[in-house]
This record gives structure tokens, sequence and C-alpha cells, in this order.
């Protein structure tokens, strides 16, 4: 799978689900080096054979010489069942000849879009997404008079139809068409419910349908006294979400069917067929995980169940189906993309009406969408005309994966650091990865302690290292929400191996991250709207709060007035999303960078908040970390820097640049009073090293673009300068253990960090700097995954992934050691480091400090009652609360770690 040549890129397409594959239509993105692709129109594609293939081509990100650094591609792939081929791009050939593109054309009407495949004609009307008019198959109308149409039903039975307010064609190209529509869900009163958003893509000569279908509330949650449970009044409650495709008959229509992708569709003469999954069909499908907002599990079965006519004919655990029904002018096929996953979820024929129930009627319950929450669901149709057999569409849910080799991503340099897991020494490191994806402990199998499946869960990790010493009856319910960016982790990892299980972790969680994670509402405060939500709350039941914190149950366990918050800066992870889009092409993702920046830009202007117009300082929500008046090196601002880059790589807008460049100068100058920082506080202080692994991007992003000037000097400087001082006092955590309040197995693993930090120090650094940093990179690389294996939770899910995002850098710089960044041809004054005073800054001191005297008081009190109970009345003390006794049990299970504190 070598390179034909240094202008071209191998691409392995393999079949591994045991079926033929003829022209599937496949999307992806791929890398290429600075240099090698100055238009990426002028690339091309060539089968095994040396023919040359129709191609569309799509510039994701270039390089800041202008020439493509990610593109996305689309072409129609070929391959036999558990077989493998290969594809070549090429770059500058003069070898190019005239290919003939699938039949695909757009045209435009005041009312109407027409998208014709050359198989099918599909008529969309501009006013209702319906989203057909009409879908003509070989001169014969498919669908009745009135067309398909989407319907959402309220909880008192009131339908709601989606009326368009903006309707775009996205993507347009001899292969693909993809058609947004956006607008709101409403009656026929006009009352609004929520809004809507769905992508609808055709391909040339297929009558083949890929419909991305997204339902959001924009409401503001209210999180009265900061408490995000099920409940809440910005919440919206529906009974059924459906898509219904009616045929044209004049008679019964035929009925096939399947439950699952091994077998072939099943004919049956029926007039009514459903087949509906209920619950995952896990052993733990009535898990906690799944209650509503009374605290209640509205399952009523394990799995799935199929009724033909009212009657039951087949019961499992899990499906996914497909179902076509077939009338005088043809035939319409459907499924939807991880149907029992995604559960509750129907598919249905019903007289000569297929539906496809996304939020069915079928379920116990009503459906609760809260206040900046959006579900997005994936459909696959196909229209076929007269005669021939039911289309196959068990091939869409084990889409073709084209990929290039891991060393074309490493010598790509478009993703940086990353190296071949082939060319990895580090055996230990990499054993304890790969559990990650393969054996009875990957995350995958994580998933069935909590039945982490259903429409919200799905693709979200199991926090399992937040349930040690937990006594329940039933496992304590723990929400991930990418801490420390998994997405990414899972992307370096895939990009490493070509193993595509890393792909799929990757897109299951990038999809559930997109919709249920981030905050999608600009009725919100500033400093939550567009933000993302933290994993959920530390040793404590996520209870109705779902995947967000905090929750009104623990509330009950805290001290009155310590308790509540939302969104925060200090876990506001993009890199992952960004990577999703440049590999996948979504939309979404691209839009959930931008969001997320918007969001630290938002949080930070001080103009936004009540009474800005008397001080329009900025607030310095974007730059604190662990309290509101530390603003030095931390991860509050280091994840703030990150995002602006990230949208700053996107859209190459100097705002983004600008506003990072402004929260370097304010945590961090190459002048600092390091001791002043009291970084060897490794509870509270920590995250210093995510902030200097962040400045270490942001020099790379300028070597990239050529400027190294002041803002490079003074960002070096300051690299240097932190590094120079861990190179004296910083030491294995394990060693210091007994300076902080848990010691898990997280604080071996984070040593990860200060080998990367030292390696990009080294990069900088020169002479015998540049040694000694090199040697302390080494040493922290090995500390990390010595320590972090004396522990028996060594495997758990915080651990392993900070070794997915961040582990890798080391075999990279063992790899290329001679690799350093550019040095100073100019001396620049970099003056000295300016305290940073944020907006009422003064105000909240003097309340923190009467607030901390009130509370002094108060202990005071509080102990002279208890003393004097004790001694006169007899009474014991107060006992502990539920989560301090639940801090006490996990402390005691970490204490029979092999590893002594001070050791």
């Amino acid at each position: 799978m070598n390179s034909h040549d240094e202008n071209s890129v191998s691409l392995l397409v393999e079949e591994w689900g045991g079926r033929n594959r003829g022209n599937e239509p496949v999307t992806f993105g791929i890398p290429f080096p600075k240099g090698m692709v100055a238009d990426s129109q002028s690339l091309t594609l060539w089968d095994i054979s040396g023919r040359q293939c129709p191609l569309q081509v799509k510039t994701l990100a270039q390089w800041f010489d202008g020439s493509a650094k990610w593109v996305l591609l689309d072409f129609q792939a070929n391959v036999s069942a558990n077989a493998q081929t290969i594809y070549q791009i090429r770059s500058n050939t003069k070898q190019s000849t005239e290919v003939r593109s699938p039949s695909l054309s757009v045209q435009k009407s005041v009312e109407q879009i027409v998208v014709d495949t050359g198989k099918a004609i599909f008529f969309l009307n501009r006013q209702v997404c319906k989203p057909f008019d009409r879908v003509v198959v070989g001169q014969a109308d498919l669908l009745t008079t009135q067309g398909s149409s989407f319907v959402l039903t309220d909880e008192a039975g009131e339908p709601y139809f989606p009326r368009i307010d903006d309707l775009a064609i996205e993507t347009q190209g001899p292969l693909r068409v993809t058609i947004r529509a956006r607008g709101e869900m409403q009656s026929a009163s006009r009352t609004i419910l929520a809004r809507f958003v769905v992508r609808l893509s055709f391909f040339g000569d297929s009558d083949f349908v890929q419909m991305q279908i997204t339902l959001h509330n924009p409401q503001a949650a209210r999180h009265a006294g900061g408490l995000w449970d099920l409940g809440d009044e910005g919440s919206i409650y529906f009974k059924d979400l459906s898509l219904h495709l009616p045929l044209r008959s004049r008679t019964a229509p035929r009925v096939a069917w399947a439950t699952d992708t091994l077998h072939p569709l099943i004919n049956t003469l029926v007039s009514d067929l459903e087949i509906y999954q209920d619950s995952s069909g896990g052993e733990n499908w009535r898990s906690t995980n799944h209650v509503n907002c009374f605290g209640q599990v509205r399952q009523s079965f394990r799995g799935h169940r199929v009724t033909a006519d009212g009657c039951l004919v087949e019961e499992g655990y899990r499906t996914t189906p497909i179902l076509a029904i077939a009338g005088a002018n043809g035939r319409v096929a459907a499924t939807i993309e991880k149907f029992w996953q995604n559960f509750p979820k129907a598919i249905e024929a019903h007289g000569n009406e297929l539906i496809l129930r996304l939020f069915p009627r079928q379920f116990g319950d009503l459906f609760e969408l809260q206040g900046g929450e959006q579900k997005t669901h994936t459909v696959y149709l196909e229209c076929s005309g007269q005669g021939g057999e039911p289309a196959d569409l068990t091939w869409t849910h084990e889409r073709l994966l084209p990929r290039a080799t891991p060393e074309w991503y490493s010598n790509s340099r478009a993703c940086s650091y990353v190296s071949p897991l082939s060319q990895d020494p580090n055996v230990e490191c990499r054993e304890l990865i790969d559990g990650a994806v393969a054996g009875p402990q990957s995350f995958f199998a994580r998933r069935e302690v909590i039945d982490e499946y259903g429409w919200r869960h799905f693709g979200d990790l199991y926090a399992d290292h937040e349930a040690v010493g937990h006594t329940g009856e039933t496992p304590l319910v723990a929400h991930y929400n990418n801490q420390y960016d998994v997405i990414y982790g899972a992307i370096v990892q895939y990009l490493r191996t070509s193993d595509r299980r890393w792909f799929e972790l990757m897109a299951d969680l990038a999809r559930h991250v997109i919709d249920i994670d981030i905050y999608h509402t600009e009725e919100d405060r500033p400093a939550y709207n567009g933000g993302l939500f933290w994993h959920t709350d530390h040793y404590l039941d996520a209870g109705t709060a779902t995947h967000r914190t905090y929750s009104k149950a623990s509330f009950k366990l805290k001290a009155p007035g310590s308790y509540g918050g939302g969104p925060s800066n200090e876990h506001n992870y993009t890199s992952g999303l960004l990577h999703y889009y440049y590999l996948t092409g979504d939309e979404t993702a691209r839009d959930a960078v931008l969001s997320l920046a918007h969001w630290v830009i938002s949080m930070d202007d001080g103009s936004q908040r009540p009474l800005g117009i008397i001080d329009r300082r900025p607030t310095g929500l974007s730059s604190s970390t662990a309290s509101r008046e530390y603003h030095g090196p931390g991860r509050g601002a280091g994840n703030s820097i990150n995002a602006l880059l990230d949208a700053y790589i996107l859209q190459r807008e100097d705002r983004y640049l600008d506003q990072a460049e402004q929260l370097v100068r304010r945590c961090i100058h190459p002048k600092d009073n390091i001791e002043r920082r009291n970084l060897d506080d490794p509870e509270h202080r920590w995250s210093y090293l995510v902030f200097l692994q962040v400045l270490g991007k942001y020099l790379d992003c300028k070597i990239d673009k050529g400027e190294i000037d002041y803002m490079y000097a003074y960002a070096q400087a300051s690299l240097l300068h932190y590094a120079e001082w861990m190179l004296e006092h910083e030491v294995p955590y394990a060693t210091v253990l007994h300076k902080v309040e848990l010691p898990t197995e997280t604080w071996p693993a984070q040593d990860i960090r200060k080998s990367v930090v030292f390696h990009l120090a080294a990069k900088h650094a020169t002479g015998s700097a540049r040694i000694a940093f090199r040697e302390k990179a080494e040493y922290f690389f090995q500390a990390c995954i010595r320590d972090l294996r004396t522990f028996p939770t060594c495997t758990f899910t915080r651990s392993l992934v900070l070794l997915l995002t961040n582990a890798y850098v080391h075999p990279y710089f063992q790899l290329y050691p001679e690799e350093a960044a550019p040095q100073l041809s100019e001396q620049y004054d970099l003056g000295q480091p300016q305290q940073f005073r944020p907006q009422f800054g003064e105000v909240y001191r003097a309340r923190e400090t009467l607030s901390a005297w009130i509370s002094r008081i108060l202990n005071c009190r509080r102990i002279m009652v208890s003393r004097l109970r004790k001694h006169y009345v007899g009474r014991p003390l107060k006992k502990k609360s539920e989560a301090r006794r639940a801090k006490d049990r996990r402390a005691e299970a970490y204490s029979g770690s092999t590893l002594e504190r001070g050791e």
C-alpha cells in the first residue's frame, strides 16, 4: 500500500461485513502534506486496474501557504465480500482523462427544489420540510399526491409540522448533493414547539437517500439554584416524532422485513407490521440511567418485538431492522442508523404507508427534550421502480471506510506529533491503550454496566472511576462527557493504527457530544450559552441530571450554598470535534467548534453582563481556574485558548487568534515569579500543565504561519521559563500523594502531561537545556506508566483517556529526536508581568472576604454548640453526609493500592 510516487496516496477499502459492494457511496476526509496539493480540484482517483474513476472533492482546511491540508472525498467504491481493494489519489498528474460522472442535477424554482439522480427524481417543498412532494421513479409517481410528511405530536396529541425558514444547497457536486433545511415545528395555530434541521443527501445514479434529522429545543433551562435536572421549566414534552411515506397503490402493498443484517428480507402478506425496540435488550436494560423526571424507569420489556396485524411474530433483544413496502408503482425501503442503541425506536408498515418513528408513540412515557438539548437521527431510504427484489440496505449499517496508511497520516503532519503504532517501542503503554477497544473491559463493554444506551445516552463513556467505593444495590450512574477530549484521543489512535474500532468509538461519542453535551441555546447568560457540560458529579449518581451537573438529588447531601453550577471553561474540548469534521465532513461538528469558541469570547465579554456599562473590563470567566481569582496557567485558560486556536485554524479569522493571544498575555509571562503560583500544590495547580501544552500548540500555529515575531518570542520564552522551573521542582505524583485529597490512579496518569511539556520545551530549547528537557521527558513517561500500573484501577476510564490523548507524543519524538523549532533572529523587550484585574474583581474579593469571615463565625458557633450538646445532653455529633461517606469509601478503596504514599 505504498504510494505510487510523491504526488499520490493509496487508499485501502476493506469489506468486512460479508457482502459484495457495488458503487457504494463513500464520503471521508484525507490529509495532504504542506505544498503537495495546490488545488484540490486537480486530484484524480484511480482503481486497482489503472482506470480513472469519478471523484468529488471539497477542501476542508488549508496550510498557511494555501495548499490543501484536509480534503473531503466522495466516490463510489467497489469491493468483493470479505476482501480489500486499493484506490489511488493522484495530484498534479498529466495522466487525467475524461471521466463520465454519474447523472446528478439540481433545479430550483420558487416552490420547489428538484434533484434528479438518474435513477429517481425527488421534489422538495420549499415551505414545509415534508421532505418530498413527489418521488418519481421510471416516470411513475411513487408517493400519494400529498407526498411524505414529518409530524411531531405533543403530549395533548396536537400535530406540529416543520415550516422552513432557511433552505440551502450545502454541497453540490457530480456525485453527491446535500440540501439543508432549517425551521420551526409549528401547529395549525402557529404555536412553535421546537426547531429542526434536516440534511438530505442524494447520490449520482442512485435511488439511495441519506437523511439526517435533528430536533432541537432552543429554550434555556431555568436551572434554579444551579441544578440541571429533568423536569426543568425549559424542557419540552412530546409523544411522537415520525416520518410518513405513503405509497401510491390501488392494491394492498406487499411488505418485506428483517430484524438483522445477516438474513434476507421476509415477504409478508399483512396490512400492518410493527418492529418496536423498547429498551436496549442488555442485561441491565432497566438501569436507573433511564429514569424520567420523576425518577421512574418506563421501559416495559427487554429488547424488541415484531407484531403483524396485532399478533406477536418475533421477539428478541437487539434489532437492526429493515422494512420495505411495494405498491403498484414501486417500492420504498427504509432503516434507521443505530436503531437499538438509540432506543426507543419503531418502524412500521400501516396500510400503504411506511412510518419511521424516531421518537415512537409506543413508548410508555412522554419524551422530554431539555432546554438547549437536541437529538439527531440518521435515516436511510431507497426508492425503486416496479419489479425486482427489495432494496438491500444492510450495507448502510456497515459502511465502507476508505483510509490511508498510518505512515501517510504521520508524514502529512496534518495532525501534530502522530506516528505509526508499528514504530512505537513502548509496549506496556500500548497494551494499556489497546484495552480501551479490545477485551472484556473495553469502552464498548463498559457501556453494559449502566446500560449506556438510549437516545440521550448512547455514545458517552461510563465514568467507572467515579464508582470506587460505591455500595449501592445498583451500579452508580456516572457519565464522562468527553473529559480531556476522548474524541481527539480516539482519532489519534485511529490515525496511528487504522483500527476502525477507534473510528466507531470516536463517531458515536462525537454525535453524543454535539447533540447532548453542548448547551444549544442563546437565551441563557453569556457564561453558559453554547457551552459544554462537564462530566457528572464526582462519586455521586447522576440521578435526574442526565449528562448535566448538578442534580437536586445530590444537593440534599451538600452543605447549603456549596452546590450548583453550569457549563465551565475548564471543560471545553474542541480538537476532537475539529478533526472529526476533517475525517467525515460533518457540518454539525464544524458548527460545534465555532459555537464553543464563541462561548469563550462571550463569557469573557464584560459588556454583555448586567451593569457592564459601568465596568467594561473582561469578566475573567474564560481564564480562571479552580477559583475566580486565579488567572495564571491552568486548564480554564488553556482550554479557552485551545478552542480559539481551533476556530482560527478552521475559519482563519483574526479575531480568534487575537483573543487567544490576549489570554496568553493575561495568564503567563516570561518573567513570572513562579514560586508565587504554588505549582507544587497538585490538588489545585496540577492543570498548569494543560496550559503549557496549549502554549506549545500556539507556537506550532505560529511556526506554520511563518510568524517568528513578538508573540512567538513571548510564548517561547514563557514555555522555557516554566519548563526550567519544572526541571528543578517537578517530581512524579506518586511521591507526593500525601498532598492530594484522594490518591487515585489519575495522579500518576497525569504525569504523562509532564513528559509532553518537556518534549515541547526541548523542541524550542538549544544546547544543554534541550538535552536536559529530553531526558526529563523520557523520565516522566516511564514514571507515568510504571506508577500507573501499580494501581489495580489503572485501566479505569479517566486514566486510559489521559494516555489516549497524551502518550502518543513521546514515541513521535523518539522517532524524530532532532525536530527543533525556529529560533529568534532578533531580540524583543517582553516587559514585566502585569496583574489582571477582572470586571468587578474588587467587589467579588470584598464579598468573598466577608463570606469567609461569616463562615468562620458560623463554624465556631457550630463547634461550640456541638461541644455543649455532647457535654451536657450527650447527643452525638452530626453524622457525616452521604457525599462525605462516599468520599471516605473511595479513599479507603484506594488505600489498598500497592503504591504507598510518599514512596
